[in-house]
């Protein structure tokens, strides 16, 4: 791997916890500022790192079912722009209508799918363990980053 793919795979880990982080704190300034002038690769880097998390917390959660009630609070800090669709998305993988991976392949905008995948992610946690306490194992992963010699690499102001 070169320096740049490194440092593009550490901004899309960090980037993927912030906006977890973000919809567990209800944190919806922050929640839109995380993807604020990230371009399309850098996108598509931060949507493959959410999938690989959300699908290792379905294993280590032991498959923890999921509330429309649940999505609907956590889609609600969704930017405006994408609220609508992801609501809808998201809701349609709660109902059992169709699976996560079909809900999001079916969104056009790559900042949807990214919104889709988080609110997913945080709403399993959420579900699974109190907010506190899936804080605190973010708190873990991230913290194993840094010990891991990968620092944030940006700033969010």
């Amino acid at each position: 791997m070169t320096d740049a793919e490194d440092r593009a795979t550490v901004d899309a880990m960090w980037r993927a916890a912030d906006l977890t982080r973000a919809y567990l704190a209800e944190d919806r300034a922050m929640v839109e500022k995380i993807l604020a002038e990230v371009d399309t690769d850098a996108l598509d880097s931060i949507l493959a790192w959410l999938i690989i998390s959300h699908d290792e917390l379905f294993d280590g959660l032991g498959e923890p079912s999921l509330s429309v009630r649940g999505f609907e609070a956590v889609a609600a800090l969704a930017p405006p722009e994408s609220e609508f669709a992801v609501t809808t998305a998201v809701r349609q993988v709660a109902s059992g209508e169709i699976g996560l991976h079909a809900a999001v392949e079916d969104l056009g905008r790559r900042e949807d799918q990214i919104h889709a995948v988080a609110i997913c992610s945080t709403t399993m946690l959420l579900e699974a363990v109190s907010r506190t306490d899936a804080l605190q194992m973010l708190d873990k992963d991230t913290a194993e980053y840094v010990r891991k010699g990968h620092p944030r690499p940006y700033t969010i102001t």
